[in-house]
């Protein structure tokens, strides 16, 4: 009877993890729409301080509905730099707190 409670107990964990796991990718996935949004709100003056332009919101389309579209403007922006060392490699979903955050750098 022990081992059977423990293997339910143990399957009924598993299966909270994974539902868990797909929680927190549809919420990514939801901040990612967010932030892209907030993006392609901006005007061109904006954008353009932040090292994109309309086009890059564009190209961003390409990561398809279910993809990210925040990974794409993030590496844009890194290339150009706008005096900046590039970065290497883009990490998390969003790009609005980063790149706020590293202007908030320069201008001080």
């Amino acid at each position: 009877m022990a081992m059977i409670t423990a293997t339910l107990a143990s399957a009924f964990f598993s299966v909270v993890a994974v539902a868990r796991r797909q929680v927190q990718v549809l919420n990514s996935w939801r901040q990612a729409r967010q932030d892209y949004a907030a993006l392609c709100e901006m005007d061109d003056k904006t954008l353009a301080d932040l090292g994109l332009s309309r086009g890059d919101l564009r190209d961003a389309t390409a990561a398809g509905y279910f993809g990210d579209p925040t990974v794409i403007v993030a590496t844009r922006a890194a290339e150009r730099g706008h005096g900046r060392r590039p970065q290497v490699s883009v990490t998390g979903p969003s790009i609005v707190p980063d790149v706020a955050a590293n202007l908030s750098r320069a201008t001080a």
